[in-house]
């Protein structure tokens, strides 16, 4: 089979198609033909080494759909995808022909899907998932704000609020045009200035959530952004924090976090 492989982190470069054996199903296994792998800013970055813990030399690749070809004889011919995990840092990823992987890290393809739009889907939608219904519990009728509205993860977040009868607000540091607002279910847009502090986002999201605040935050930005967030939040508000882009640290301002049920408007938290 052919695949794609590196063996130093740093460079593009490092990327060359090899050959390789076909692999073989072990106990609990499946060997799956790739019909489609898609490509995710962690997968980039694992190349460039900016992603911990892989081991060289690697086929990269988290997100994948294809046919099972070798496996329990219950599983041959299903069409599978899956995401993340140890694919593509520690086991062998979707840029290949064939990969192996756990039989219990991949789930039936929607028939309604084809092979490249199931591949899509991986570490973005499964993530929004985790974070804004398994973990913030968003529901119909409740407005979602979201950073970083330009990127995959953030949209993939607000069409599930939409197809949870949700609000959603997206924030960015640089316009989006319309269209890609509404193909990514955005309700409303704001730009995200650090020149005034913050100030005109907080005070735009204030007006757009008539004063009471947004009930979920999805913060795919963290660093600057993750304070100013905390003060958008309303009553019962929660917020979810994804990554920290820039800097590798957050600030954490324990004024705003005393109280599970507080926003902050003006300065001065709201009990």
């Amino acid at each position: 089979m052919k695949a794609l492989r590196f063996y130093e982190f740093g460079s593009f470069d490092q990327l060359k198609i090899e050959e390789l054996s076909d692999p073989q199903a072990g106990p609990g296994e499946v060997v799956l033909q790739v019909r489609a792998a898609s490509l995710n800013p962690s997968d980039a970055k694992n190349v460039l080494g900016r992603m911990e813990g892989t081991t060289l030399p690697r086929t990269p690749g988290r997100d994948f759909s294809g046919v099972v070809v070798d496996g329990a004889k219950d599983t041959i011919g299903a069409e599978i995808w899956g995401t993340g995990g140890d694919v593509g840092f520690t086991r062998d990823g979707s840029y290949a022909e064939l990969m192996v992987l756990p039989a219990r890290g991949v789930g039936p393809k929607p028939k309604n899907l084809s092979f490249e739009e199931a591949s899509a889907v991986g570490t973005n939608f499964v993530t929004a998932w985790l974070g804004l219904i398994d973990a913030a519990h968003f529901h119909s009728g409740e407005t979602v704000l979201v950073t970083g509205a330009a990127g995959g993860m953030a949209a993939a977040v607000t069409q599930i609020a939409k197809w949870k009868g949700g609000q959603t607000i997206g924030v960015n540091r640089v316009a989006i045009l319309p269209e890609r607002q509404w193909e990514a279910g955005i309700d409303q847009f704001f730009i995200s200035n650090r020149d005034d502090n913050f100030r005109s986002m907080l005070d735009s999201v204030r007006q757009a959530s008539g004063g009471r605040g947004v009930n979920v935050i999805f913060d795919c930005v963290g660093a600057p952004l993750f304070e100013p967030c905390l003060r958008t939040l309303g009553q019962q508000g929660r917020q979810v924090n994804i990554a920290s882009v820039g800097e590798r640290r957050l600030v954490r301002p324990t004024r705003l976090l005393s109280s599970p049920a507080q926003s902050v408007w003006r300065g001065q938290p709201r009990l």
